[in-house]
C-alpha cells in the first residue's frame, strides 16, 4: 500500500515538473495573464463603444438573437433607394430591412453571446457613465484576442522553436496594438483569429510529407487533406467575418501552399481556393437574392470619399447619379492616392509595434534553415500589398485589415533576434536575459503608457449612451428618426434610424414615400463642421439643414415643427410633436 501511494506520488509530481501537468499550469498562467491584461487595459481605457462599426454590428446581433435575421436598425438612404428600385410599387420599407453592408459571423457570434449573457434593453434609462451593453462586445473582442495569442505560440513554435512561440505569444499580449484593436468591440480581433488559424493549418498542410508506399497512399490524402480542410474553413470564416482580412488569409495560405515542396503544389492550392470559396456561397446567393450582387452594396462603397461623393455623400443620398467607368475610375485614383499618402504618414496604423516591427523588417536580410519560415514571410508581402491597396480604395476603417500583420510579424521578430544574439556570443552569461527582457519592456511600453493616468474621458462627442436614450426613448417602437449617428441610436435606443440625407429635399422624398420620419437629432459631427465650407455657404454640403437647425428658416411643409437643444447647444432634436 505504502508502495503503492510513494509509486502514485512521484508520477503526479513527474507530470506536474514535466508532463501533462505542466502544460496545464502554463495554460493557466497564460490565460490568468491574458485576463489580466484585458482587464487592466478595458479599466483604464473604455468608457463607451467609440467605434461606429462596432456599434452597427452589435445592433446587428441584437437583431439576429432576437429575430433570427440579420436585419438592420441603422438604415442609409443608398440602401433604402436602391431597395426600392428593386421593389415591384418602388417603394421599400426602412424598418426590418436586411443588412447588405456587413458579413454575418461576427453578428452570429455575437448573438450567442447575447443568448448566454442576456439580450441587451436598449432605451432603458441608466445613470451609468458607461452602458453595461457596451462590455458584451469588448468582452467577446478579448476573447479572440487571448485565442489569438494561442495561436502565435503555436505559430512561433512550428515555424522556428518553443521559446520564439513563448516570447511572441508574450509580446503579442504585451502590445498596446493588440488591445487597442479588440477595444474597438468589432469583430476584427475575430477575424484575426480565424486568419492566424488559417496560416497555422496551411503551414501545418505544406508541410506534410507525401506518401512515397502506394498502400499508404490514402492514409497521406487524408493526413494533409485534414489540414488543407481546416485552413479552407478557417479563411471562409475569416472572410464572412471582415471581408479584407479572408482575403489576406487566403492570399497568404494559397502562396504558401503553392510554394512548398509538396507535388503538385499548386494543385493543392487551388484546392485549397476552392474549399475556402464554397462556405461562403450561401452567403452571397443570399446577397443576390436580395439586391442582385453577391457582397451588397459594399463595392459601392468605392464611390465614398471620391471628389464626386465627398465624405459620406454618397451613403446619404437616395438615388445617386453614377458617373461613367471612366470618371470613377479617375475619382477612384485620386481617392487611393491620397490615402496612401495619409497611411505613409500614420506608418500604416502599425507605428507603435516599435523594435519588434523593425526587426521583422531587417529579417528579411536573413535566410532561415527552416522551408516553411522562409516561404510564409515571402508570402506576406504581396498579401499586404493587397490589404493597402483596398485600404486605399475602400478608405481607412479597411487598413484595420493590416492587424492579422501584426502577430505574424512578432515571431519573426523574436526569431531573427535570437539569431542576433547566438551570433554576438557575449561571454556575459546574464547578457542574453537582459537583452530579452529589455526588448519585452520596449514592445510592451506603448502598452503601458496607455494604462497609466489620467484615464480616458468619455466618448463624447458625439456618443454618450444617455443622451441618445433620451432621445429614442421619445419614440414607439414602430417610429423612426433622421441622425448623422444612426449606429448609436439603433445600439442604444433600439430604433430604427435613418443617416440623415444629403439634402432636405432626400428627407421629404424618404418621409413621402418610403418611412415617414416622426424626429430627427442633429449631433457635434453636423454642428461643428466649418461654418463656410461645411454649413453656411449656398454650396455647401450641409447648406439645406444649415437652414433648419441654424438659421430657423423652416419649411411650411416641414413635419418637424417642435425643436429642443441638448447638452448646452451642442445638439439639436427636432420632433413632429412636443414628445419631451
Amino acid at each position: 500500500m505504502a508502495l503503492a501511494f510513494e509509486s502514485g506520488m512521484q508520477n503526479l509530481v513527474y507530470q506536474m515538473d514535466q508532463g501533462a501537468g505542466r502544460k496545464v499550469i502554463h495554460a493557466a498562467l497564460f490565460a490568468l495573464f491574458a485576463f489580466a491584461l484585458a482587464a487592466l487595459y478595458t479599466f483604464t481605457n473604455f468608457q463607451g463603444l467609440r467605434d461606429a462599426r462596432a456599434m452597427e454590428e452589435a445592433q446587428l446581433a441584437r437583431n439576429v438573437a432576437e429575430h433570427g435575421r440579420l436585419v438592420t436598425q441603422c438604415v442609409r438612404p443608398f440602401a433604402l433607394g436602391r431597395l426600392a428600385a428593386r421593389s415591384p410599387d418602388g417603394a421599400a420599407a426602412a424598418l426590418g430591412q436586411p443588412d447588405l453592408l456587413h458579413p454575418p459571423v461576427w453578428p452570429a457570434i455575437l448573438a450567442g453571446t447575447f443568448k448566454l449573457v442576456g439580450l441587451p434593453r436598449p432605451g432603458t434609462p441608466t445613470t451609468a457613465y458607461v452602458n453595461g451593453m457596451d462590455y458584451v462586445p469588448v468582452a467577446a473582442s478579448h476573447f479572440f484576442t487571448a485565442l489569438a495569442a494561442i495561436l502565435v505560440w503555436l505559430l512561433g513554435g512550428k515555424l522556428f522553436d518553443h521559446r520564439v512561440g513563448v516570447l511572441a505569444a508574450c509580446s503579442f499580449l504585451l502590445s498596446d496594438l493588440a488591445w487597442s484593436w479588440s477595444l474597438l468591440g468589432s469583430g476584427l480581433s475575430a477575424a484575426t483569429f480565424f486568419a492566424l488559424g488559417a496560416v497555422y493549418a496551411g503551414v501545418w498542410a505544406a508541410e506534410v510529407p507525401p506518401g512515397t508506399d502506394p498502400g499508404t497512399a490514402s492514409a497521406s490524402v487524408a493526413r494533409w487533406l485534414a489540414p488543407l480542410g481546416l485552413a479552407a474553413l478557417l479563411t471562409a470564416a475569416a472572410f464572412l467575418t471582415r471581408y479584407a482580412t479572408g482575403i489576406v488569409a487566403l492570399t497568404v495560405v494559397f502562396l504558401h501552399l503553392g510554394a512548398s515542396r509538396q507535388r503538385r503544389p499548386w494543385t493543392k492550392a487551388a484546392l485549397f481556393a476552392v474549399l475556402a470559396v464554397l462556405p461562403a456561397i450561401p452567403w452571397m446567393a443570399r446577397n443576390v437574392a436580395l439586391c442582385g450582387r453577391p457582397f451588397g452594396f459594399i463595392f459601392h462603397q468605392l464611390l465614398a470619399g471620391t471628389y464626386l461623393f465627398p465624405g459620406d455623400a454618397f451613403a446619404r443620398t437616395l438615388a445617386p447619379v453614377l458617373p461613367d467607368a471612366g470618371t470613377v475610375f479617375y475619382a477612384l485614383q485620386i481617392k487611393m492616392i491620397a490615402n496612401l499618402r495619409t497611411f505613409f504618414a500614420q506608418g500604416f496604423g502599425l507605428a507603435s509595434g516599435g523594435l519588434v516591427l523593425a526587426l521583422f523588417g531587417a529579417m528579411y536580410l536573413h535566410r532561415f534553415v527552416r522551408h516553411a519560415s522562409r516561404t510564409l514571410r515571402w508570402c506576406l508581402l504581396p498579401a499586404g500589398g493587397i490589404a493597402i491597396l483596398n485600404a486605399a480604395a475602400f478608405g481607412e476603417e479597411s487598413l484595420r485589415a493590416l492587424a492579422v500583420f501584426w502577430p505574424l510579424a512578432v515571431p519573426y521578430g523574436w526569431a531573427f533576434f535570437l539569431v542576433l544574439l547566438d551570433r554576438l556570443q557575449f561571454e556575459v552569461r546574464a547578457f542574453a536575459s537582459a537583452a530579452i527582457t529589455a526588448l519585452l519592456f520596449l514592445t510592451a511600453l506603448p502598452l503601458l503608457a496607455h494604462v497609466l493616468p489620467p484615464r480616458s474621458g468619455l466618448p463624447y462627442p458625439p456618443y454618450f449612451h444617455g443622451y441618445v436614450g433620451w432621445v429614442t426613448g421619445m419614440l414607439e417602437p414602430e417610429e423612426c428618426l433622421t441622425t448623422d449617428i444612426p449606429w448609436a441610436t439603433a445600439w442604444y435606443g433600439g430604433r430604427t434610424s435613418i443617416l440623415l440625407p444629403r439634402d432636405i429635399d432626400g428627407f421629404y422624398q424618404i418621409a413621402e414615400k418610403h418611412q415617414r420620419i416622426a424626429l430627427a437629432y442633429f449631433t457635434t459631427l453636423t454642428r461643428d463642421k466649418p461654418w463656410v465650407r461645411g454649413l453656411s455657404d449656398p454650396t455647401a454640403p450641409e447648406y439645406t439643414w444649415y437652414q433648419v437647425f441654424a438659421a430657423g428658416k423652416v419649411p411650411g411643409n416641414f413635419p418637424l415643427t417642435h425643436g429642443r437643444f441638448l447638452a448646452g447647444s451642442d445638439q439639436l432634436v427636432l420632433a413632429d410633436r412636443q414628445r419631451w
